[in-house]
This record gives structure tokens, sequence and C-alpha cells, in this order.
């Protein structure tokens, strides 16, 4: 069985996908039926006629390109302003980064400062169950407004930095206790 949609990749307000069931066809149509009984038809009408016509491919030409845009701005960013030791992921697709910062760097703090100047990153111990990754952010560069990416990754830059240093001057017994997430 293979599921799908496009919220992603063009209308995340529709909210329509696909299901290729294969041998549970039967099964997944009875169960469509008894939760909602029909489809959008309008919105699934709309994107019938935008794949039809080839609108889709030309779209993802295009989403594709300015993603691979972005991912350049921000590697180029966090290479330029982030603290000296800083990893990243290199991805071939997608829109995130993500990023381990020197041990130091608290990403809840990082997360919180950055909140605070308006800019919105996630960090690493949402991503595990036993807060690992306490020292990792992962960074949204797929947002359309892509001239904004690179002040908001120099001043994030800049925040980490700053927390590296702190971090290194502040023995481990007396670091933040993250334990209020």
């Amino acid at each position: 069985m293979h599921c799908s949609s496009f919220s992603k990749s063009l209308a995340p307000g529709y909210r329509v996908g696909w299901v290729a069931a294969g041998r549970f066809a039967t099964a997944v149509q009875r169960l469509k039926l008894m939760t909602t009984l029909s489809a959008a038809t309008p919105s699934q009408q709309a994107l019938s006629e935008y794949l039809a016509q080839g609108g889709y491919d030309r779209h993802l030409r295009a989403l594709r390109r300015s993603l691979a845009e972005q991912r350049a701005i921000a590697l180029e960013a966090v290479a330029q302003h982030f603290p000296l030791g800083t990893r990243v992921s290199r991805p071939e697709g997608g829109y995130f980064l993500w990023a381990e910062l020197p041990q130091e760097v608290d990403a809840l703090a990082l997360h919180r400062q950055a909140l605070a100047q308006g800019i919105s990153l996630a960090p690493g111990q949402i991503f595990s169950a036993d807060r690992r990754f306490a020292h990792c952010v992962r960074i949204n560069y797929g947002h359309p407004a892509h001239d904004r990416l690179q002040p908001a990754l120099e001043c994030v830059g800049r925040l980490a930095t700053v927390l590296a240093a702190e971090g290194a001057r502040t023995p481990l017994g007396e670091r933040t206790n993250n334990s209020n997430l």
C-alpha cells in the first residue's frame, strides 16, 4: 500500500491525498466511506485538472530549484555564522537542515532566545524520547520568504556562538537543567 498527499508540495489547505491500496483497496474504500462519506469534490477536481495540464510537474521543478537555492543560502549562513565545531547535514531533498552545535550549546535555550527574536527553529530534544540531541537544532529553509532566511540564520548563529562561549566557561555541574521540557 502506498499513501501520499499534496499537503507538503502543493496545497496544504486542500487536505487532499491518495492511496494505491492494492489488495487492500476494498477495505480502504469501506473505511473511507465509514469515516467521511465523501471527499471535498471541488478541491479534488481542481487538483485533477491541474495535474492533467502538467501544472504539478512545472510546480515541482520550480519548487526543487527554489529549495536548492534556499538550502545553499542556509548552508552558507551556518558555515559563516554558527560557532566553530558546528556540523550540519547536507540533504539531497526536503527542506530541513540538522545542525549539531558544540556540546556547550543548549538547543532549548537557543530555541527560546531565537523565538524572542521572532525566529523559529526546532530544538533537537523534541526529536528524542530520552532528550538526546540537546545540542542540535532542526532548521527549516523551506519557507517561501527566503529573503529573511540569511538574516535569521545570522542571528541564530550569533546567539549560538554566545551560548557556546558561556557554556564553555560554566562548569558542567552548573549548566542549565533542561528537565522542564
